[in-house]
């Protein structure tokens, strides 16, 4: 459920500006909108940082960016990915806040304020065909004429567009869609899942008693499909519980998702998080990130966290047979992406970098069946 609650979370989660509108408009323009106060608009671009519009030439507002209400019952992201469906026939690839918006509309003494947020989202797809009253086109340009607040929010994906750095791991997003994945998916769920039950529990009790104290915002950096993130929600009940993943698909295989958690949609190297964090989890996925990127990558964690918590395999390739076959069925059946993996002593020297401050550290080691996992809680200054 879309609410001013959620607003206000996200306005502070990311340091959101807030831009206002305000307009007298008929009676017939304010009953019909009476009716819902809540929308989104989402600023897609492509490879080439040029940014879809859409302009109905039976309207008089001009060129606009996608956008609608969000439906009762509809969360965030399921009303972002049917309106991108609905008027680019896209699919998105990463998803992040730029604005908070507020539209007063007026008619005589009444007022009533329309909530939204404004969204920037990558994708890689074309444009559906429209009827003859409707063009769409990405561009690198801004129209003479353009509706409402467009202008200023297209004025800040640019900014945003501009310090952009990295690409989506395209590979490790395309991984989970498709017949084939779904089909050993489903396989991985009901038969080898359980077999890797007991590795995964004892994970997740060193992980749960690594934790200081009774963090109130948390934030799970790849949550994937693992339910733990409704676990953290569920014994803290933290002010804000953040659920991150670079694949909208992944993130829709979590069982239960609990509707006070907050999923996000960043590549982890491009993450845009203005809070700083009592407790930051890092887990399986330092392997899917390239060497080069992994000192700039533990210095942004450890800027995000009072507490950062890693755990992830140590390198496969080194270690016993059952481990190497454990990776050999990610890799083969589930597409699993990763291959920079770490030894637990690479890993060490990682963490002894000079840039790298913090107030306390704990290292060691999980054994389970599926061989040797390392991990590493962080305190910092």
């Amino acid at each position: 459920m879309f609410t001013e609650a959620i607003i206000g979370k996200y306005k502070k989660l990311y340091d959101l500006p807030e831009l206002n509108y305000e307009e007298r408009v008929s009676g017939k323009f304010f009953e019909f909108y009476r009716r819902r106060h809540h929308f989104v608009i989402v600023s897609i671009y492509n490879l080439k940082n040029e940014i879809l519009l859409i302009r109905d030439f039976n309207k008089v507002i001009g060129w606009e960016l996608p956008g609608g209400y969000v439906n009762n019952g509809e969360s965030i992201e399921e009303a972002i990915n049917r309106i991108t469906v609905d008027e680019g026939g896209l699919e998105i690839d990463e998803l992040s806040p730029v604005a908070v918006i507020k539209n007063i509309f007026k008619y005589k003494n009444n007022k009533i304020v329309h909530s939204g947020i404004a969204f920037m989202a990558l994708s890689r797809g074309h444009t559906k065909p429209t009827p003859k009253n409707i063009q769409s086109r990405f561009t690198s340009s801004t129209p003479q004429k353009v509706a409402y607040q467009n202008a200023t929010i297209l004025s800040l994906v640019r900014k945003r567009l501009a310090r952009i750095k990295n690409r989506p791991p395209f590979g490790e997003i395309d991984s989970v869609k498709g017949k084939r994945f779904f089909l050993f998916y489903l396989l991985h769920k009901y038969v080898i899942k359980r077999i890797g039950n007991l590795s995964s529990r004892k994970i997740k009790t060193k992980l749960f008693d690594l934790i200081e104290g009774r963090p109130k915002t948390i934030l799970d950096v790849s949550c994937g499909e693992d339910p733990v993130i409704n676990e953290l929600y569920e014994k803290y009940k933290p002010d804000i519980c953040v659920g991150n993943d670079i694949s909208w698909k992944t993130i829709t295989f979590i069982q239960n998702r609990n509707p006070a958690i907050f999923f996000t949609n960043h590549n982890v190297l491009n993450l845009s998080y203005k809070i700083r964090f009592d407790l930051v989890v890092f887990k399986n996925t330092l392997h899917h990130i390239e060497r080069k990127h992994h000192h700039e990558l533990m210095k942004n964690l450890l800027g995000l966290a009072k507490q950062l918590i890693i755990i992830d395999v140590d390198d496969p390739r080194k270690s016993t047979f059952r481990s190497k076959a454990w990776n050999k069925y990610y890799v083969y059946l589930l597409g699993d992406q990763g291959n920079s993996f770490l030894s637990f002593e690479l890993f060490n020297k990682i963490l002894g970098a000079k840039e790298l401050i913090y107030k306390k550290l704990k290292t060691g080691i999980i054994n389970t069946i599926k061989g040797k996992y390392f991990y590493a809680s962080i305190e910092n200054q």
